[in-house]
C-alpha cells in the first residue's frame, strides 16, 4: 500500500507535501512520488498570499498529477498568532485544489471544528474540493460530519498506537482512511502493520 501523506521518499509510493514554498522544487522531483504543492501552517508568516495563489496555478497547471499541501489551521499557543494569515493561505490552497480537481492535504490542531465550518460553507457554494484530514484524531462524531462531505482521512504510528485508536477509527469505512508516515519514514513497515491489524480487527 502507498503511503498517502509523508514529507520524504518513500520506497512505496505516495504523496510527498510541501511544507514551505522552497520544498515545492524537492517535491516535484523526489522520484515515484505524487508531489503536493504548499504552505504548512507553521510556516505561513510572511507569506505574499497573491504571489502563493499565482504560484499554485502555475505549478498544478504544471503537474496534472500534483495535489495541494500541506495546508490547514494550527490553533495551538505556539501558532496562534499568525491565525488570520493561516485562514487566508487555507482558502487559496482550497480554491486551487477545487479550480484544478486535486485532493488538498488539511492539517489541524484544535481547529477541526473551524475546518469543517469552512468545508462546509464550500460545500453549500459548490466549491468544495477533494479533502484529505491527515494525522486525524478526533472523535467520531466529528468524523462522521466529515465522511458526509466525502473526506478521507490519513494517520501514522502516533494515531494508530493511541489509546483510543479503535474508539476513533473504527468506524470509519474501507476506502476512507489510509495510512501515512507524516514526518516518519523509518517508521512506515510499523505503521503499515498497525494499520492492517487495526481494519482486519474492524472488519
Amino acid at each position: 500500500m502507498k503511503d498517502y501523506h509523508t514529507h520524504h521518499y518513500n520506497p512505496a509510493g505516495g504523496t510527498i507535501c510541501a511544507v514551505t514554498r522552497a520544498d515545492w522544487e524537492r517535491v516535484a522531483a523526489t522520484p515515484g512520488m505524487t508531489p503536493a504543492f504548499g504552505v504548512h501552517p507553521w510556516h505561513v508568516q510572511g507569506v505574499d498570499a497573491a504571489e502563493l495563489a499565482f504560484e499554485l496555478d502555475d505549478w498544478l497547471s504544471r503537474y496534472p498529477a500534483a495535489e495541494v499541501g500541506e495546508t490547514g489551521l494550527d490553533a495551538a499557543d505556539a501558532h496562534r498568532a499568525t491565525l488570520e494569515q493561516q485562514r487566508l493561505l487555507l482558502h487559496i490552497h482550497l480554491g486551487a485544489a477545487f479550480r484544478h480537481e486535486r485532493t488538498v492535504h488539511l492539517h489541524g490542531v484544535r481547529a477541526w471544528a473551524e475546518l469543517l465550518a469552512i468545508l462546509k460553507e464550500r460545500a453549500r457554494c459548490n466549491t468544495l474540493p477533494r479533502v484529505l484530514l491527515h494525522a486525524w484524531n478526533g472523535p467520531h462524531e466529528l468524523a462522521r460530519e466529515f465522511l458526509a462531505l466525502g473526506a478521507i482521512f490519513t494517520v501514522g504510528t502516533r494515531e494508530l498506537t493511541h489509546s483510543r485508536a479503535h474508539e476513533r477509527y473504527a468506524r470509519i469505512p474501507d476506502g476512507r482512511i489510509f495510512p501515512e508516515s507524516d514526518d516518519s519514514p523509518a517508521d512506515w513497515p510499523r505503521t503499515l502493520a498497525l494499520f492492517n491489524l487495526l481494519r482486519r480487527g474492524i472488519s
